[in-house]
């Protein structure tokens, strides 16, 4: 792969960042708002909550799986979590990413619900839905971008993977 110079998408281009760092502290907000408030701090356990701890969990190990797999590349955690492509940069294609283009998105993604399930919060949960629309603008972005940077080798492990859900989308 050619020497490439670091290209960087700022906040202006990132806007949808701003919109989902927001909305999702927003919806962990609104979610233990919920439980301590409305429900009185009662926890029951029933199949829907049980499910938002599992989700959550898996959430949770996916995005320590992409970290690792982005930091095994030489990409730290401000590296990977901003929209840029640093010089001489591969293609990560190993670990989680190997089925899908974004594992770090569906972590948070599963993670956002699960935690607001976790707390039987439909409040939360409709507001971790706003959350999830903005990575799904931000993806956009991301994939501009590296298809810009890599070209036909995207292209190419754009055929091969899943954007989000393996064998769904």
């Amino acid at each position: 792969m050619d020497s490439r110079e670091e290209a960087f998408i700022g906040l202006r281009e990132d806007w949808p960042a701003v919109g989902y760092l927001l909305s999702a502290i927003a919806g962990f907000a609104v979610s233990i708002f919920d439980f301590w408030k409305l429900q009185n701090l009662e926890f029951r356990f029933n199949i829907l909550n049980t499910m938002g701890i599992i989700l959550a969990l898996t959430g949770g190990v996916l995005r320590l799986l992409s970290r690792l797999a982005l930091r095994e590349a030489g990409l730290g955690v401000m590296e990977s979590s901003r929209l840029k492509v640093v010089e001489d940069q591969e293609l990560v294609t190993d670990g989680v990413y190997r089925y899908i283009r974004h594992p770090l998105y569906l972590g948070e993604v599963l993670r956002n619900h699960g935690s607001a399930l976790a707390l039987s919060s439909a409040y939360g949960f409709v507001v971790m839905s706003l959350a999830t629309l903005f990575l799904h603008f931000r993806m956009n972005i991301e994939e501009g971008m590296l298809l810009k940077e890599f070209g036909e080798e995207y292209i190419q492990y754009m055929e091969e993977t899943y954007r989000l859900v393996p064998y769904v989308y």
